[in-house]
C-alpha cells in the first residue's frame, strides 16, 4: 500500500486569473493498494465510487503514459477539502492519481513530469502547480505546450480565512458567466497588479496587498453567481481584511486577516446570513504533495 497527502489550493488569487495559485494547510489523503483484479473504493461518496472516478481515470491515463499496467486497485480517501467549493478538490484527485501510478509501479518521482501530466489533464496549471510544489506559484502553458511554473515563498505570518458556504459552484458554470472578450483596460488593470501581489506575499506587505488585490477579468462576473458575496465582503472589510478574493471559481471566498483575534467577530456576523458560512483559518502549505510511506 502507498499513500499521498495533497493540499488544497486557492487558484486565480485575485488578479492572477488562470496563473496564480497558492497551497493551503487543508488536505486530502489518498491510499492505493494493488489488487489481483478489480476496482474498489473506500471513503468516497457513492456518486464517485465507480469507474468514472477522477482519481482512477487519472491513474489509468498516467499508467498508459508510463507504459505500465496493474491488474487491480483499491483507492481510499480521507478528505478535508470540500467538493466544488473552489479549493482545488479536483486537482487533489488528479495529482493523487498521477502519484498513485508512479508509486504503484515503482517509477521514480519526478515532480516536473507529474506537473506536466497534471496540466494536460486538469487544464489549469494554477491549481495543480501549488498542489504539487506547495507555496505560491505562477504557472502557464507555453506555445510549445510545455508546462512552466515558478514557485515563490509566502511569508508565514499570512492568515488565510477560507469562507465556505453550503452551496457548490462548478468551474464550468463559473466560466460560462464570463464574457468571451474583455476590454483592454480591464486586462491591463489585472495584469499590472500581478508582480506587486507576489511581492506583497513574499514580504508580508499588507498595505501593498490591500492596494493591488483587485481584478477585472473574472471576479466582476463570478461574484454575481455566489450567493451573499456582497454581504460577506462587507462583513470582512468592516472587521479585518487585508485582501478579499474568490477562491478558484468559488463558492469559497478568501479573506486575509491581520489579527486572528478578529476571526470570532467575523464568524458571529456570518452566522446571521442564510448560507451557513464556515470560516476556517489556514496557513500556506510549503511542502506540496507528500508521499507518506
Amino acid at each position: 500500500m502507498v499513500s499521498v497527502r495533497v493540499p488544497a489550493t486557492s487558484a486565480n488569487v485575485g488578479c492572477g486569473f488562470d496563473s496564480l495559485g497558492v497551497a493551503l494547510t487543508l488536505y486530502t489523503t489518498f491510499k492505493f493498494e494493488k489488487l489481483d483484479r478489480g476496482l474498489e473504493f473506500i471513503g468516497f461518496e457513492e456518486r464517485f465510487s465507480n469507474e468514472n472516478n477522477l482519481v482512477y481515470q487519472t491513474l489509468l491515463t498516467t499508467l498508459k503514459k508510463l507504459n505500465k499496467e496493474i491488474s487491480g486497485v483499491r483507492i481510499s480517501i480521507e478528505n478535508d477539502v470540500p467538493i466544488s467549493r473552489g479549493l482545488g478538490s479536483s486537482s487533489t484527485c488528479v495529482v493523487a492519481g498521477i502519484y498513485g501510478a508512479y508509486l504503484l509501479t515503482d517509477t521514480p518521482i519526478d515532480k516536473q513530469e507529474i506537473f506536466t501530466i497534471a496540466n494536460e489533464i486538469e487544464g489549469h496549471p494554477d491549481n495543480v502547480s501549488p498542489a504539487i510544489f506547495g507555496s505560491l506559484s505562477s504557472s502557464c502553458t507555453t506555445d510549445s505546450k510545455e508546462a512552466v511554473t515558478v514557485r515563490y515563498e509566502v511569508d508565514e505570518r499570512f492568515n488565510f480565512l477560507a469562507l465556505i458556504p453550503n452551496f457548490e459552484t462548478s468551474t464550468e458554470k463559473a466560466r460560462k458567466v464570463m464574457p468571451k472578450e474583455i476590454k483592454l483596460q480591464d486586462a491591463i488593470y489585472s495584469m499590472s497588479r500581478i508582480g506587486s501581489v507576489i511581492k506583497a506575499f513574499e514580504t508580508y506587505d499588507l498595505e501593498l496587498l490591500k492596494k493591488v488585490m483587485g481584478d477585472k477579468i473574472h471576479e466582476p462576473y463570478r461574484k454575481e453567481i455566489i450567493h451573499e458575496y456582497h454581504e460577506v465582503r462587507e462583513i470582512c472589510e468592516k472587521i479585518d481584511s487585508s485582501a478579499f478574493f474568490i477562491s478558484g471559481s468559488g463558492s469559497t471566498l478568501m479573506n486575509i486577516v491581520s489579527d486572528t483575534n478578529n476571526i470570532e467577530k467575523i464568524k458571529t456576523e456570518l452566522a446571521k446570513l442564510k448560507y451557513n458560512w464556515q470560516a476556517i483559518l489556514l496557513k500556506v502549505d510549503k511542502e506540496g504533495t507528500v508521499v507518506l510511506n
